[in-house]
C-alpha cells in the first residue's frame, strides 16, 4: 500500500513537472513591455495607465507613454502606435487572479524575441520556432505554444493567452 502510494505521488510530481515545461512561456528577453503574457497583475498595476473602456469581461490599458487620439467625430481611438495589454480572469474566466491575456503591438520601437510588428515574416518565423512556437491555421500568419498565440495581421502583433470557460460565463 505505501509502494503505491509512493509510486502515485511521483507520477502526479512528473505530470505536473511535464504539464508546467509545456505551457512555459520564454520571458520576451530584452523588451520595452511593461508585463508579459499570463503575468499575474493586481489593479494597482495599471493604476498609473490610460485605460481603453469598452471590454465586457475584462479591462484593457494602453501601455505607459501611450494615449488615445480622437477621430474627426470627436471618438477615442487608439494611436498609430501604441502597446495595449488586456487583463481578465486566467486561467479560466471564473478564476480569481487576474493576468494579462493579451497584448497588443503596433509600435515598432517595441520588441519580444528579438523582432517587432514590422520585423519580415521570416524574422518572426525564426524567432518563434527558436521558442518552441509552431505555425498553425488560423486568420493571417499564426504561431502556438501551449495556450499562448502569437498572430501577426496588417502590422499588429496579438500575443494572447487561452482563457478557459468551465462555466460557460457570458459577457
Amino acid at each position: 500500500m505505501k509502494k503505491i502510494a509512493i509510486m502515485f505521488l511521483v507520477a502526479a510530481a512528473l505530470l505536473l513537472a511535464v504539464r508546467g515545461f509545456v505551457n512555459y512561456i520564454p520571458s520576451p528577453g530584452e523588451t520595452k513591455l511593461e508585463y508579459w503574457i499570463a503575468h499575474p497583475v493586481d489593479p494597482i498595476d495599471f493604476a498609473t495607465h490610460q485605460e481603453k473602456f469598452g471590454l465586457m469581461g475584462g479591462r484593457e490599458y494602453y501601455g505607459k507613454g501611450y494615449m488615445p487620439t480622437k477621430d474627426e467625430n470627436g471618438e477615442k481611438k487608439d494611436p498609430e502606435h501604441c502597446v495595449i495589454y488586456t487583463v481578465t480572469a486566467y486561467p479560466d474566466y471564473s478564476s480569481n487572479r487576474r493576468c494579462v491575456t493579451q497584448i497588443r503591438i503596433t509600435d515598432p520601437a517595441v520588441e519580444f524575441y528579438g523582432v517587432n510588428c514590422q520585423s519580415s515574416l521570416g524574422e518572426i518565423d525564426t524567432a518563434l520556432r527558436k521558442r518552441g512556437f509552431r505555425q498553425i491555421d488560423a486568420p493571417g500568419i499564426s504561431y502556438r505554444k501551449g495556450k499562448i498565440t502569437v498572430s501577426i495581421s496588417d502590422g499588429t502583433v496579438r500575443i494572447s493567452a487561452k482563457v478557459s470557460n468551465f462555466f460557460r460565463i457570458q459577457f
